[in-house]
């Protein structure tokens, strides 16, 4: 009798062979619960064929020529069942694909688990956190309580000015289309144009620097930006600044002024500023030296930028301390220790600061 070879959707009615063994016309169809992918209508021997079960029944992820998925199989009460090796993921689709030794090929497609869009992710904070901004800031800091999607900055992030146009084009102050994320995926940098900010360059000359000193502005964050599951975030956010004057001055350790702790207490080491600091290269470009090497303790930021705290883990012993500072940090300008952000020769800055780091001590009685 000639094999019955008429497809139909997810299913077939098939004559099979296998084993040396005939099997009644059946209607295979495969199912997908959310877990597990089964196929029904055909009862699975035992033993697996010589080259295995994926080679009768695969599983692939997404579309285009992939390998399928890693995963086991089992025989459940006559029912071939592969379990994947990881859980679906929401948003791809799977392609099942049943091959008998004799018979046209069973291939069904399922939609992975639904996106659950109940929006859990917020803003935590926006860096800096002033609200006075000079007119030549380099950078924004995002920072959310979840990972977020990518490349949907441009949509859902816009800057008005004072009276509430969004700036764009010409006028625009961040970069469009620029996207750095940490490896969270939870604090996105944003940059003001640099072309706008060094002095002598045409963009500068023609356009301006990116903020005008005196003039308001109004930092705008959809609600509807989604995050990595797709969902909307639970809340927009405004930030409104001014313009301040350009902040050409690089930091100056010397005018830093230290609040030191007593011996045999775990009080905090207190660093003031004179102007705000750049918020993410506070929390790891300043550390502690002390007699037996390096101080292990937490870091906090208070004041706007402007305090750095720092409270060791173990008490104080009495001793030299020193804070090592790496010279790359940055203020809200994007200036080094000893090297102006738009300066133009760096060779003479590069004789001035021979190490990358330099220390402050302090002592502790």
């Amino acid at each position: 009798m000639t094999p019955l070879r008429k497809l139909i959707p997810a299913a077939v009615a098939i004559i099979l062979f296998f084993g040396g063994m005939i099997a009644a016309a059946q209607t295979i169809s495969i199912h997908f619960d959310g877990v597990l992918f089964r196929v029904t209508g055909w009862h699975a021997p035992s033993q697996p064929p010589p080259r295995g079960w994926s080679s009768v029944f695969r599983v692939y992820a997404g579309t285009g020529y992939v390998p399928p998925l890693a995963g086991s199989y089992a025989v459940e009460d006559g029912t071939l069942v592969f379990h994947p090796a990881y859980p679906a993921s929401p948003g791809v689709h799977y392609r099942a694909v049943f091959q008998p030794p004799s018979g046209a090929a069973v291939t069904a497609n399922f939609a992975g688990p639904p996106r659950d869009r109940t929006p859990t992710t917020r803003i935590v904070h926006v860096y800096p956190s002033t609200n006075v901004l000079p007119s030549n800031e380099l950078r924004l800091y995002i920072y959310f309580s979840a990972p977020m999607s990518r490349g949907e900055a441009a949509r859902y992030l816009h800057i008005l000015d004072e009276n509430g146009k969004v700036l764009e084009g010409d006028n625009a102050v961040l970069l469009p289309g620029e996207e750095l994320w940490d490896p969270s995926f939870m604090r996105l940098t944003m940059t003001f144009d640099p072309g706008r900010i060094k002095r002598g360059l045409t963009s500068n000359e023609k356009l301006g620097p990116p903020i005008a000193e005196g003039k308001h502005y109004t930092l705008v964050i959809d609600r509807e930006w989604p995050d990595a599951k797709g969902a909307p975030l639970v809340a927009g956010f405004k930030k409104i600044f001014v313009g301040g004057p350009p902040l050409r001055t690089p930091p100056d350790p010397k005018q830093w002024r230290f609040t030191t702790p007593s011996a045999g207490t775990s009080d905090p080491l207190v660093v003031d500023f004179p102007t705000p600091m750049n918020y993410p290269l506070l929390q790891r470009m300043l550390t502690i030296a002390g007699p037996r090497g390096n101080v292990a303790g937490t870091i906090d930021v208070m004041r706007r930028e402007m305090e750095w705290r720092f409270t060791p883990r173990a008490a104080w012993s009495p001793g030299d301390y020193r804070l090592v500072v790496d010279t790359a940090i940055e203020d809200l300008a994007g200036n080094h220790i000893g090297q102006p952000f738009d300066i133009d020769e760096f060779k003479q800055v590069t004789k001035s600061i021979p190490t990358n780091t330099i220390s402050l001590p302090f002592s502790v009685r």
